[in-house]
């Protein structure tokens, strides 16, 4: 993971933290890393959200033009 990815990675689970019920969008994300001075393109937090998916953290919920992640319950 590069020193980018670990900083975005970090903002993202730390907001899901302090909100675990909220829905997070690929939109949210990208307000997320504007406020944080990151500028990655779309396909860059679609990314984001698929990799915490895949490991576990996140949940997918909905179909592919409206996909949105929750934070798993364990980590609630």
């Amino acid at each position: 993971m590069t020193s980018n990815q670990a900083q975005r990675v970090n903002a993202l689970l730390t907001d899901a933290m302090h909100h675990p019920r909220r829905p997070i969008t690929t939109g949210h994300v990208m307000r997320l890393y504007g406020q944080l001075g990151i500028a990655p393109k779309r396909a860059t937090a679609r990314g984001d959200l698929k990799a915490l998916a895949r490991c576990g953290v996140l949940t997918e919920h909905g179909p592919c033009n409206q996909r949105h992640y929750v934070l798993h319950a364990f980590y609630h």
